[in-house]
C-alpha cells in the first residue's frame, strides 16, 4: 500500500509535472506563436501601407493631371475667344471672358492677360491692372518661357496675386501663394501676348485632404527640382534642399516613373513612401506616411492579440470558441465604428472644405440678428479675420436706408421661410457693396433661434447696368438731338430707327415708317441706288459715300451726300445699316458759283496780260525811235549846247520810257504761263562777282564801300544763272539807289540751320515800314519812304519775288536795329536733274 501509494503519488507527481510541462509547452508555444504572428503582423501592416499608399498616389495623380488638363483646356479656350485674340477688344470684355473661366474653375484664384512685354492688360484682380510682369520671373531657369501655341507651369510664387511680383516680400500675405500656369499665344496684329492662370495650391491641397480623410497619410506635389507647390502637411514647410536628399530624387525618378519604399522622405527620416509622376507635367506626387504610426497601429493591434492570448492561455481551449467569437463581434463592431466616424469626419472635412471654397458670403445669426459665424469670404471682402465679425448686428452693418428691409429680413416673429432682399453694406475697410441678401430661420422645437443665410454681391453688375442705362440715355439723346438726318435699317432693308431731323427732313412720322421696307418711302431711283449700297455695306462691312437727289419734305431734290456703315452683333456680323444724310445742295451750287466765276477771272487776267505784252510790244518801237533820233540829235548839236541839252533830256526821258516798258513787258511774262526758266546746278558765288564788279561804275559815284562776305565752300544750288543775276542786279541796284552818300552795302552768302543757301543784302537806307515789308514785293507798290522821286516804277521786286518763287526759294525784307534794310534770298540745295525747265506762274 505504500509503495502503491507511493507509486500513486510519483505518478500524479509525475502527472503534474507532465501537466506543467504541457501546460509550460503550450504556454511558449501560444506566446511563440503570438510573437510570430504578432512580428508577422508589422511586416503585413507595413506592405498593406506601401499598397494603400502607392493605391492614394494614383488616385492624386489622376486627379492633379485633370486639374492642371482643365487649366490649359481653359487657357487654350480663351486664347480662341475674340474678346481676347483682338487687340482693339476692351478691357471691360477680355476681364467678362477671364472672369467667367475662373467662376466655374473653383482651383483657379485668378486670371490675366499680359502684352509680350509682361504688362497685365486685364485681370480678374482690380489691383493687378497696369502692372508690368517679366514674363522670365514666373519661370525657373531650368524652364523656359512657352513658345506661341504651348503652355507650361512657372514657379511657385508667394503672394496672391501678380502684384506680388513687383512687392516686397513682407508686403506679401504670409503663407498664400500660387502657381502660374502661363498659356503663350499670337494676337490678330501678330504680337505675342500670355494668358495667365493662378492656381491656387490650398484648393490643391483641400483636395488632397479630402481623399486622405482622417488617414495618417500625407500627400505633397513637388517639381522635378524638389521645390514643394502643395502639401496636406500643416507643420514646418518642407525645404528644397531637403527633398533632393531622398532616395526619389537621387536614384528612383532616374530608374521609374513610380516607386515605393520604406526609408528617408520629405516629413521624416523613416517614412513609407510612394510616389507618381504627374503625366504630361513635370511634377512628382508624394504620398506619405510615419513608419511610427505604423508601428503604433501594430502595437495597438498587437497588445490586443497579446490580451488575446493570454485569455486563451488562461481560458484554455474551451473558452477559445467564446473569445474568438467575442474577438470577431469587437472586430465587427470597432469597423462599424470607424465607419461612422470616417463619414462623420469626411462630412466635416468636405464641409469645411465647401464653405473655405464658396464666393458667397455665408452667415449665421442669433435671433436678434447678431452674427454667430462667417465664412472666409468675410476676409476676402473686409480684410479682418471671421472671429473680429461675431457679435455684430447684420442690421447694423448696412447703409440706414436698407435697415427696415433687413429687420424685417430678420424679424423672429414672422412665419416665412426663405427671405430676400437687396441692401447696401458698409464693411469696416470703408468699403461700400450691393448686395442680394437671402436668409432662412433655423428653428427648435417650433422657435426661431437664428438665422442662415448668404449674400451675394452684385455691386459690379448693378454698376454696369447703371452704366449701360446713362450710355443708353446719352446715345438716344445724340441721336435725337443731331441736326443731320439718321435713319436705321435691317437686313431686310426695313427701317428700326429714325431721328427728328429724318422726320423734319422727309415729313413723315417715324412710328408710322417703322418697320416699313427703304424703298416704299423712297423714290425708285433713289431707292435703287440705296438698296443696292447697303447690300454692299451689309457684304463687306465697310462704310460708303452716296451721292444722290432725295425728295425734301417740300416736294423738292435736294443733293444728299449720305454715309452708310454697318451695325455690327458681338461676334462682328453686319446687323444692319446707318445711313447719315448730309444736304450739299448749297455746296453744290456754290461750288459751280465759285468755278465759274473763277473761269471768268482767268479768262480777264489772260486778257490783260495779252493787253500789257502787245502794247509793250507796240510801245518799244517808237521809243527806240526817238531815242535814236536823240542820239543823233546829241552828236550833232554839240556845237549848240543849248540844242544839245535838250536831246539831252529827250534821250533820258525815252530811256526812262523804255524801263519802264521792259518792266511792263517782263511783269507780262512773269504772268503769263509761256514764260519760263532753266535751272541747272550752279555755285551762286560765281553770279553775285560780275554782278558787283558790273555796277562799280554807280558804287563809285556815291563813293558807296560794297563788301562781299561769301563762304569759302561753294553755294550750290539749282538756279536760272541768267535770271538769279537779273535779281542780284535788281537788288544791288536798288541798294545803291537808297543807301546814302559814302555808305556801306554788304552782301552775304552762307547756309542756315536747315542747309539751305541764303543770300542776304544789308544796306543803310531809309528802310521799310514794317506794315509794308510784304506789300512792296507787289507789282506797282512801292514804300512811302521812296515815293519822292527817288523810287522806280514799282515792279522790280515784284520781279524778283516770281523769278525766286520759280526757282522754288523765298525772297524777304525786314529792317535793321541800327536803320537800313535787309533783304534775303533763300534757295533749296536739294539734288534735281542738270536742267529742269519750270514755269514762271
Amino acid at each position: 500500500m505504500p509503495h502503491r501509494a507511493a507509486t500513486r503519488e510519483f505518478l500524479g507527481v509525475r502527472h503534474r509535472a507532465h501537466i506543467k510541462g504541457l501546460i509550460f509547452v503550450f504556454a511558449l508555444c501560444v506566446l511563440g506563436a503570438l510573437a510570430i504572428y504578432i512580428w508577422g503582423q508589422l511586416h503585413a501592416k507595413a506592405e498593406q501601407s506601401k499598397s494603400q499608399a502607392m493605391l492614394l498616389a494614383r488616385v492624386l495623380e489622376e486627379q492633379t493631371a485633370r486639374t492642371f488638363e482643365t487649366s490649359e483646356l481653359a487657357l487654350s479656350s480663351l486664347a480662341l475667344s475674340p474678346a481676347i485674340v483682338d487687340h482693339d477688344a476692351s478691357v471691360q470684355e477680355r476681364q467678362a471672358s477671364l472672369a467667367q473661366v475662373v467662376s466655374q474653375i473653383p482651383f483657379i484664384r485668378a486670371m490675366a492677360l499680359l502684352d509680350q512685354r509682361g504688362k497685365v492688360l486685364a485681370t480678374t484682380q482690380p489691383g493687378d491692372r497696369g502692372v508690368t510682369v517679366p514674363i522670365e520671373s514666373l519661370f525657373t531657369e531650368k524652364i523656359r518661357e512657352p513658345k506661341p501655341g504651348e503652355a507650361r507651369l512657372g514657379k511657385l510664387i508667394q503672394g496672391r496675386n501678380l502684384s506680388a511680383l513687383s512687392a516686397s516680400k513682407d508686403q506679401s500675405p504670409r503663407g498664400v501663394s500660387f502657381l502660374p500656369h502661363v498659356l503663350s499665344f499670337l494676337q490678330e496684329d501678330g504680337s505675342t501676348a500670355y494668358l495667365v492662370a493662378l492656381i491656387n495650391p490650398d484648393a490643391v491641397a483641400n483636395f488632397y485632404q479630402a481623399t486622405l480623410e482622417s488617414l495618417s497619410y500625407e500627400a505633397l506635389l513637388v517639381t522635378y527640382e524638389g521645390q514643394p507647390l502643395a502639401s496636406t502637411n500643416k507643420g514646418a514647410a518642407v525645404q528644397q534642399s531637403e527633398a533632393l536628399q531622398t532616395p526619389i530624387f537621387k536614384q528612383m525618378l532616374l530608374n521609374g516613373e513610380r516607386g515605393s519604399y520604406i526609408g528617408k522622405g520629405m516629413l521624416g527620416e523613416h517614412e513609407i513612401v510612394s510616389f507618381r509622376t504627374v503625366r504630361h507635367w513635370p511634377l512628382v506626387l508624394l504620398v506619405e506616411e510615419p513608419y511610427s504610426a505604423v508601428v503604433q497601429r501594430w502595437k495597438d493591434d498587437a497588445f490586443i492579440f497579446f490580451v488575446a492570448g493570454l485569455a486563451l492561455l488562461f481560458l484554455v481551449i474551451g473558452l477559445g470558441y467564446s473569445v474568438r467569437k467575442t474577438r470577431k463581434l469587437q472586430s465587427a463592431a470597432h469597423k462599424e465604428m470607424d465607419r461612422a466616424q470616417a463619414k462623420l469626419a469626411r462630412s466635416e472635412q468636405e464641409l469645411a472644405v465647401l464653405m473655405r471654397s464658396v464666393q458667397e458670403l455665408i452667415f449665421r445669426t442669433d435671433k436678434d440678428g447678431r452674427l454667430t459665424f462667417v465664412n472666409a469670404r468675410w476676409e476676402m471682402l473686409t480684410g479682418q479675420s471671421s472671429k473680429q465679425a461675431l457679435g455684430l448686428r447684420l442690421e447694423k452693418m448696412v447703409e440706414a436706408q436698407f435697415r427696415p428691409q433687413v429687420k424685417v429680413l430678420l424679424d423672429a416673429k414672422s412665419q416665412r421661410s426663405l427671405r430676400t432682399c437687396q441692401a447696401q453694406f458698409a464693411l469696416p475697410n470703408e468699403r461700400e457693396i450691393l448686395c442680394d441678401i437671402a436668409v432662412v430661420p433655423l428653428t427648435k422645437q417650433g422657435e426661431i433661434i437664428g438665422f442662415a443665410g448668404s449674400a451675394v454681391d452684385v455691386t459690379a453688375r448693378w454698376k454696369a447696368q447703371q452704366d449701360l442705362q446713362t450710355q443708353l440715355a446719352f446715345q438716344h439723346l445724340l441721336f435725337e438731338s443731331t441736326p443731320l438726318p439718321l435713319l436705321v435699317t435691317d437686313e431686310a432693308h426695313r427701317i428700326t430707327l429714325a431721328n427728328k431731323a429724318w422726320e423734319e427732313f422727309s415729313g413723315s412720322n417715324s412710328l408710322q415708317v417703322m418697320g416699313s421696307n427703304l424703298q416704299d418711302i423712297c423714290a425708285s431711283e433713289d431707292a435703287t441706288k440705296q438698296l443696292r449700297t447697303n447690300d454692299i455695306v451689309l457684304a463687306s462691312g465697310q462704310r460708303t459715300v452716296l451721292d444722290t437727289k432725295v425728295i425734301h419734305a417740300d416736294g423738292t431734290y435736294r443733293d444728299m451726300q449720305i454715309t452708310k456703315t454697318a451695325i455690327k452683333d458681338v461676334r462682328g456680323r453686319p446687323t444692319g445699316v446707318l445711313s447719315i444724310f448730309v444736304d450739299v445742295t448749297e455746296f453744290r451750287i456754290a461750288e459751280l458759283a465759285t468755278r465759274e466765276a473763277r473761269d471768268a477771272a482767268e479768262e480777264a487776267f489772260r486778257v490783260k496780260s495779252e493787253f500789257v505784252a502787245n502794247m509793250s510790244h507796240e510801245l518799244r518801237t517808237p521809243l527806240q525811235s526817238i531815242i535814236g533820233f536823240s542820239e543823233l540829235g546829241q552828236l550833232r548839236s554839240r556845237a549848240t549846247p543849248k540844242l544839245g541839252e535838250m536831246f539831252y533830256d529827250i534821250h533820258a526821258a525815252g530811256q526812262r520810257m523804255l524801263a519802264l516798258v521792259n518792266d511792263l513787258l517782263d511783269v507780262a511774262k512773269l504772268e503769263s504761263p509761256v514764260g519760263s526758266i532753266h535751272t541747272e546746278k550752279v555755285d551762286l558765288r560765281g553770279l553775285i562777282r560780275p554782278v558787283a564788279r558790273e555796277l562799280e561804275p554807280l558804287l563809285h559815284q556815291k563813293q558807296i564801300d560794297l563788301r562781299l562776305r561769301l563762304e569759302d565752300a561753294p553755294l550750290i544750288a539749282k538756279a536760272d544763272p541768267v535770271r538769279f543775276q537779273q535779281v542780284i542786279r535788281n537788288m544791288l541796284a536798288n541798294a545803291i539807289k537808297f543807301s546814302p552818300p559814302h555808305g556801306r552795302i554788304d552782301v552775304e552768302g552762307h547756309f542756315d540751320g536747315q542747309g539751305n543757301i541764303c543770300v542776304d543784302f544789308l544796306d543803310q537806307g531809309p528802310g521799310v515800314p514794317t506794315q509794308e515789308l510784304d506789300k512792296i514785293f507787289q507789282p506797282f507798290v512801292q514804300s512811302s519812304k521812296t515815293k519822292d522821286g527817288s523810287g522806280g516804277t514799282g515792279l522790280g521786286l515784284a520781279i524778283c519775288r516770281k523769278i525766286i518763287d520759280a526757282m522754288d526759294g523765298t525772297i524777304t525784307a525786314a529792317n535793321r536795329p541800327d536803320g537800313g534794310a535787309v533783304f534775303r534770298i533763300t534757295l533749296p540745295t536739294r539734288s534735281a536733274q542738270e536742267t529742269q525747265p519750270g514755269e514762271l506762274l
